[in-house]
């Protein structure tokens, strides 16, 4: 995979993420005035666990693998991104973990924190100028030649 696929496969995750949020959000409210919503919030928060554990997983080894290389700078890039995904996922966990009650009146704390995490990666790891193989490979190459 290059970084210009890699790039769209995780910006589509994204969006898919912020889709599930968004469904959390509305049966959240919901549930506060029909019980009934109850077991479609159950499903949605399974569907919204399950996705953000796959896209942690896919993100952390397509970018780890597409930044890896001889140079400083990627060594540095990766242990940057694992070392801020392990404390920010942990803190995600703990507000997707508990009852349906519980998580639905922390969903929107989630949903404020989860999209600034998305956002900054959008800017940070995966933006064009760094996930970029023509970036990536032109960083390498001046880093070994120093």
């Amino acid at each position: 995979m290059n970084a210009t696929e890699a790039r769209t496969r995780l910006l589509a995750q994204h969006q898919h993420l912020r889709a599930h949020l968004d469904a959390c959000i509305r049966l959240a409210h919901q549930l506060r005035s029909d019980e009934l919503a109850g077991p479609a919030l159950d499903m949605a928060l399974d569907r919204l666990r399950n996705d953000f554990a796959t896209h942690n997983q896919a993100e952390t080894a397509i970018v780890r693998q597409l930044l890896h290389g001889p140079s400083a700078w990627s060594s540095l890039l990766v242990d940057r991104m694992l070392e801020e995904h392990i404390a920010e996922h942990a803190a995600f966990w703990e507000l997707l973990t508990g009852t349906r009650t519980e998580v639905a009146g922390r969903i929107e704390e989630l949903a404020d924190e989860l999209d600034a995490h998305m956002a900054a990666e959008e800017r940070t790891f995966l933006s064009p100028v760094t996930l970029h193989d023509d970036v990536i490979r032109d960083r390498n190459r001046e880093e070994l030649a120093d």
